[in-house]
């Protein structure tokens, strides 16, 4: 289960290929070969661009409580669609890089087999900052994708009254022609956290994101549990023209 939070942009053009470096070189094969290691170099603080990072830690400059979490979802697909509803499942390696963010590597399977994964760089596990999604089945990964600049930003700690991000993004090696976006979220009601997963500890907040495309039209909306405790967000509910689709916790590891 892909979660749009970073925007699912069309690639690029031929016409415009030298401007946006359309040109990608990632094998997926090589990438099987060291995931943590290719999540590592492409997708640490330090790849982002001086004034997204910037934006990102003035706002937000508390520590989360762990090293490393991993967790999987389960996933009902569909379920608008009974006759069509499929399961999947996702798992999660969170690795906290600070100042709210973290190196994120997901993969999902269905009947016990991987299909995609997604790598990223993620804003409490919310927004993603920079990210690149792959098809198991491929031989080329598509473009990354990341955030080249910020209207807006607000930290997490601000979600009792919501939560605005407006931003431009493009792929890593794009240099003009970017695509607005921006993300609304407003907080819901608070629950045990242990309702979730019972190895999980604090209150779980819903957040509900919208996000818009360059159109100031809605894609999609998010779901989110917001965990205090732990200071990250788990995907609940997805909403597109595509789809909706559910997800419940099935484990939940913290180092």
């Amino acid at each position: 289960m892909k979660l749009p939070v970073i925007v699912r942009a069309a690639l690029c053009v031929a016409a415009t290929s030298l401007l946006s470096g359309c040109i990608n070189n990632v094998q997926v094969k090589d990438v099987q070969q060291d995931k943590a290691g290719f999540l590592a170099s492409h997708f640490s603080p330090s790849s982002l661009s001086t004034g997204v990072y910037k934006t990102i830690t003035d706002a937000d400059s508390g520590q989360m409580k762990f090293k490393r979490i991993v967790y999987q979802l389960n996933w009902d697909n569909d379920v608008e669609n009974k006759d069509k509803t499929y399961k999947t499942s996702e798992t999660y390696t969170l690795t906290n890089v600070g100042n709210g963010l973290v190196e994120v590597m997901s993969e999902n399977s269905r009947n016990g087999v991987p299909f995609s994964q997604d790598y990223q760089l993620s804003y409490r596990n919310l927004i993603t900052i920079k990210g690149q999604s792959m098809n198991l089945g491929a031989n080329i990964a598509p473009m990354e994708m990341e955030m080249k600049s910020f209207e807006h930003f607000d930290p997490i700690s601000s979600f009792r009254s919501g939560l605005e991000y407006k931003y431009k993004y493009g792929t890593s090696a794009q240099i003009m022609n970017y695509r607005d976006g921006h993300t609304s979220c407003e907080r819901g009601d608070a629950q045990p956290a242990s309702e979730l997963n019972a190895t999980l500890s604090g209150e779980a907040w819903t957040i509900s994101c919208h996000f818009f495309n360059q159109n100031d039209v809605l894609q999609s909306t998010v779901k989110f549990a917001y965990l205090e405790n732990y200071g990250i967000t788990v995907a609940e509910h997805v909403q597109s023209s595509a789809s909706v689709n559910e997800s419940k916790i099935a484990s939940f590891t913290v180092e």
